[in-house]
């Protein structure tokens, strides 16, 4: 499997706090079906991109290294989770933050109080600039939990979506699984990613949420969520839109 959303990387962020972290974080992963990561640092300033990236490039370096040492068999990728606020209409290119070289770029926004023509905006500035945007874990927004609509609007331009494996588990309240749970069903998230900050809490323990997935998921679309649409994001491929409709609440 792929995990496309990762905090992996020691001492960037809220996530791994040192190399220990990082290196037990790659064993989870292994254990659980992971071989491929996709490194995501929060970038919360668009300021200082440059540092940002030598930063991430070298910590990289250093945990590929000693993963290879220890024969883990996992791949790390770079990429980064860019916070999008109005700072965006400023910026001319957020390529190097995209993953793994590709037109791809994880990004997310405030949890709460943006309207959706601000994000519509921000989407459009980020296509202008030539790159796809990947919306993280829209389950986790308020303004989508309580508005359906929204999301299917979203959903007919064609945008692509990233839920965390801990909302669809269950594990992060009611109306983050609501949310998650329809967009997968639907076929209307294109990935599941672990969204991993630590070993011991936020984790990547990938197989042992799938444990907790509502059953009625499709095969093919839970495929395409590990794996599938996130191999096409590394070769820098187009993401097949296929078995995707609009949302509805379930009424849990």
């Amino acid at each position: 499997m792929i995990d496309l959303h990762c905090h992996i990387l020691p001492g960037m962020d809220d996530g791994s706090k040192n190399m220990d972290t990082s290196v037990q974080m790659c064993r989870n992963a292994r254990q659980n079906g992971i071989k491929h990561i996709v490194c995501t640092p929060h970038i919360t300033t668009i300021g200082d991109i440059d540092g940002f990236v030598r930063v991430r490039n070298a910590k990289l370096r250093e945990l590929q290294d000693i993963i290879k040492q220890m024969d883990l068999g996992i791949t790390l990728y770079p990429g980064a989770e860019v916070y999008v606020d109005d700072d965006i209409f400023f910026s001319t290119d957020l390529r190097r933050l995209a993953i793994n070289g590709s037109r791809y770029i994880l990004v997310e926004f405030a949890f709460r109080n943006v309207s959706m023509k601000r994000i519509v905006n921000y989407l459009n500035t980020i296509i202008d600039m030539g790159l796809i945007p990947i919306v993280a874990h829209p389950e986790r927004y308020e303004y989508f939990q309580f508005d359906y609509d929204e999301v299917n609007m979203l959903i007919r331009n064609g945008v692509l979506f990233q839920i965390n494996a801990s909302s669809l588990a269950s594990l992060d309240g009611p109306q983050e699984f609501e949310l998650a749970y329809a967009m997968a069903f639907t076929g209307a998230a294109s990935f599941i990613a672990t969204d991993a900050h630590s070993s011991h809490y936020r984790m990547n323990d990938l197989l042992n949420m799938m444990n907790f997935f509502p059953p009625d998921i499709s095969q093919f679309n839970m495929q395409m969520m590990v794996h599938d649409a996130a191999k096409c994001v590394l070769t820098d491929k187009e993401i097949p839109i296929v078995n995707r409709s609009e949302i509805y609440k379930r009424g849990f």
